[in-house]
């Protein structure tokens, strides 16, 4: 087996994807120089009394490790009063002492949870190579996430009401020295209430060395018409013109020809399609889609800008942008650990309303 097919087998291994070809990594037979450690909320007595509460305005440490490392694996699930407690919850992680944390973003939009399902129960259950959320509420990342020497990551409540159970398992490595080649894990998170006027919305603006892996979007229609005509476009390195354009927001989520209704697969899927009765073009749909780039990752150098127009109302023929509500996640790694770009909103203002506006206007 030449080296370029063994490494993408063990990249599609280590992100948990669920093809056959991957399920076992060739090494797995291979002595590891690493040492596999889990910080959890496990009852330090030794009973089991394994969750932790979170109030109202409380952050809770959920790791603090020092050495060389990654994690590896991130797991949790939540049983908490308030059926909007994963747009409430605020997961950050600071890598190497930076003065901002990488990432900072609702757990539900991590999670490509979106607006939420029915309640009480607000969970939509998927499978993807780096992200799944099982039946039972269970939120799983596989994201790689390395750090140099010290790693923090927090979980906070910005809602009105207590999170009476938060339960964790964050599987890491420490490594006896820094790995040589590894960039910090990042994400961009941003709200677009309602999506701007002649202007597509930005999802990943980043100064500096890495590669883009991934995307989260929200759909909030305002009006009615498709929202799914808007072109993707990758700026990288200062570029004028984008070395990649796309044909329309569904293609770039590998749909077409609107939904239709929810689909999985490893790298791309719809995790909430708002009761398909209405179809993708009707004013107050949800629609929340997500894309992975893992095997077509978007390397950068200097610099990376990544926008998606809004869909537009009608076909060709009437190309005005329709002013719908979106939450947008960028995922990325990058040469440095500080955040880029502005802190998140607040709780009060990552809650969109439907708004007046048919027609996009």
């Amino acid at each position: 087996m030449n080296i370029a097919k063994r490494s993408v087998l063990t990249i599609l291994t280590a992100l948990g994807c669920c093809l056959s070809l991957a399920q076992v990594p060739e090494d797995l037979a291979n002595a590891k120089s690493f040492k596999a450690l889990k910080v959890s909320s496990a009852d330090p007595t030794g009973k089991n009394g394994d969750a932790r509460a979170i109030a109202p305005g409380q952050t809770l440490t959920v790791a603090d490790v020092k050495g060389s490392g990654e994690f590896t694996h991130l797991w949790m699930t939540i049983a908490a009063e308030s059926n909007d407690h994963l747009r409430e919850l605020v997961i950050r992680m600071t890598w190497d002492d930076a003065p901002t944390p990488a990432v900072e973003c609702p757990i539900g939009d991590f999670f490509a949870q979106g607006p939420g399902s029915s309640v009480p129960n607000p969970y939509v259950e998927f499978h993807s190579a780096p992200v799944s959320v099982g039946g039972q509420m269970a939120l799983n990342c596989y994201w790689p996430m390395p750090f140099k020497k010290h790693a923090v990551i927090t979980v906070t409540n910005e809602g009105p009401k207590p999170v009476g159970a938060y339960y964790y398992n964050f599987d890491y490595r420490l490594f006896d020295r820094p790995q040589r080649d590894a960039l910090y894990f990042h994400t961009q998170y941003k709200n677009y209430f309602p999506a701007p006027k002649g202007v597509p919305l930005t999802i990943t603006e980043v100064k500096g060395r890495g590669h883009f892996v991934g995307t989260v979007v929200s759909v909030l229609a305002n009006s009615n018409g498709w929202w799914g005509e808007g072109d993707d476009n990758f700026y990288v390195d200062g570029e004028v013109k984008p070395s990649s354009s796309g044909t329309g927001s569904e293609d770039y989520f590998c749909g077409a020809w609107d939904f239709g209704h929810t689909f999985q697969t490893p790298y791309f899927g719809v995790t909430f399609y708002d009761n398909p009765t209405k179809g993708g073009e009707k004013r107050g749909i949800n629609n929340t889609c997500y894309r992975w780039h893992i095997l077509d990752t978007i390397p950068f150098t200097k610099s990376l800008l990544f926008t998606l127009e809004h869909g537009r109302g009608g076909w060709d023929e009437d190309r005005s942008p329709l002013r719908n509500h979106y939450t947008t996640v960028g995922l990325y790694y990058v040469d440095h650990a500080e955040r880029d770009g502005d802190a998140i909103a607040p709780y009060s203002k990552r809650i969109p309303s439907l708004l007046d506006l048919p027609g996009g206007k």
